[in-house]
């Protein structure tokens, strides 16, 4: 009973103080509802001044001439500007946000390069500036970028994404390529007139030699032909006169047996001309001179061999010949001189047959190689006394063989004198260009040289070269010329 009263006592206390708390329970809520308020109120404005930095930003962005745009480390597009919408064929910048450039209208080829590129970037957390590279554009147009990659950091510095920046360099680049373009057509231009110019050199270098040696030719086979007619003259007459000098002086032999006394007025004479020294000298003077006429139908005939006109077609031709009658016409620059002593030629000449060439030409050309092997000995004796020379003699060897396969014929020309620097042996047969000294060489002989083997002749003309070791020219000659 006790405690039920208690329990009343309580009970109508804590009715007493029921409003009391309702009343603050009312005035706190009111003051969290005002709290409320205030703190809506300022979240507005922070999101009003968020959205106010956003728009103001996108419309930097907007207002820049570059597209830009940024990804995460997936490389998916977490916004962009609107210049690069615009390029993707989007409506709003919003619209990327989500994609990939698996959804842009670049080509295939075109995405896996830029997310190549991307991966490159994030990987070694290194820019990469200056990037050209192609885009279509959703226009259907073929554009050409510019195209700058820089990583996206987290306030820790971790790698989050990709921030990129491009130009439109299409003009630009159309430009270069048409710059390229037109270098390419001048470069070519300027390779057809470089041939065009060295075929005219070449021309006229020909033509040049082709009248010099013509001329020559004719000089030549004209002085042949007016030598060889004296000449047979006087060789056939020669070998009558032996006949009747030998009569005579047998005549005069048996006179002597038959008057051994023929009087004072005939022993006078036959003691003034010195008839014995006369019986012995006479027959040794025709010989002589019988030899000296064959010298000169020697001579004459390997003018003629030299001198040959060539046909409008390659015919057969005894190489051997043509090498004879050089080195004869070389004879007097071969003889001993003051300075030095003969020039001493050794032939090794293996067994040839007749070669298709044009001989009057491949004459010249043995010409050239056997003067300028001459020339080079003259040169090497420049500070050599008479006796340093004949230690070392003066050699030219000129070697002929077939090659292994039997179907060319290989000549070769070597010299012992100073040899060809190897610095210059490149250009030896580069026309216009000598070794020798201002006067003594015009540049052309070689040149000309290489051009009637290897041109006319299908051959090849090689040079093997040491200082201090002589030179060797080798010429290559098919024996069969295919037309």
């Amino acid at each position: 009973m006790v405690l039920l009263n208690e329990l009343n006592h309580q009970s109508h206390q804590s009715q007493e103080r029921l409003p009391n708390t309702l009343a603050g329970c009312h005035d706190e809520l009111k003051s969290l509802r005002a709290a409320h308020q205030q703190e809506l109120a300022r979240r507005q404005q922070v999101e009003d001044k968020l959205r106010d930095s956003q728009q103001l930003l996108q419309l930097v962005m907007d207002t820049l001439p570059e597209a830009i745009f940024w990804k995460d480390q997936n490389s998916t597009f977490l916004g962009c500007n609107k210049n690069f919408s615009e390029d993707a064929g989007l409506s709003s910048p919003d619209e990327i946000v989500g994609k990939n450039d698996y959804d842009m209208p670049w080509k295939k080829e075109e995405t896996e390069f830029y997310l190549k590129c991307d991966r490159r970037v994030m990987e070694s957390n290194r820019a990469e500036i200056g990037i050209i590279e192609p885009q279509l554009h959703s226009s259907g147009e073929q554009t050409w970028l510019e195209t700058n990659k820089v990583p996206l950091h987290d306030v820790e510095g971790n790698v989050i994404g990709i921030l990129g920046t491009y130009q439109d360099i299409t003009r630009r680049r159309q430009a270069e390529l048409d710059l390229q373009e037109l270098n390419q057509k001048l470069q070519c231009q300027t390779i057809e007139l470089n041939a065009a110019l060295f075929q005219l050199q070449q021309s006229q270098l020909h033509l040049v030699q082709r009248e010099k040696m013509s001329a020559l030719g004719n000089l030549v086979a004209g002085v042949a032909h007016e030598i060889n007619n004296p000449v047979s003259c006087l060789s056939g007459n020669l070998k009558h006169a032996q006949a009747y000098v030998k009569d005579i002086l047998r005549v005069i032999e048996l006179y002597q047996q038959t008057f051994p006394n023929p009087g004072e007025d005939i022993e006078q004479i036959l003691e003034d001309i010195e008839l014995e020294f006369l019986q012995e000298d006479l027959p040794k003077l025709l010989v002589s001179m019988k030899e000296g006429a064959k010298r000169i139908c020697d001579i004459s005939t390997s003018l003629r061999t030299f001198s040959r006109a060539d046909t409008a077609i390659p015919t057969a031709f005894n190489i051997h010949e043509g090498l004879d009658s050089t080195l004869l016409i070389l004879k007097h620059r071969l003889k001993a001189n003051e300075q030095r002593p003969e020039i001493q030629i050794h032939k090794q000449y293996g067994e040839l047959s007749s070669v298709d060439c044009f001989a009057g030409q491949l004459n010249q050309v043995f010409m050239n190689l056997l003067s300028n092997a001459i020339d080079a000995l003259e040169e090497s004796n420049f500070g050599r006394n008479l006796q340093e020379i004949k230690a070392v003699p003066n050699q030219i060897t000129v070697t002929t063989r077939l090659s292994e396969d039997d179907d060319q014929v290989q000549i070769s020309i070597t010299d012992n004198g100073p040899g060809i620097p190897a610095d210059v042996q490149h250009k030896i047969f580069d026309q216009y260009f000598t070794t020798k000294g201002v006067g003594k060489g015009t540049g052309v002989g070689l040149a000309i040289s290489q051009q009637i083997v290897t041109e006319k002749h299908g051959g090849t003309l090689s040079i093997h070269s040491q200082p201090g070791q002589g030179t060797e020219f080798i010429i290559g000659l098919p024996i069969k010329q295919t037309t």
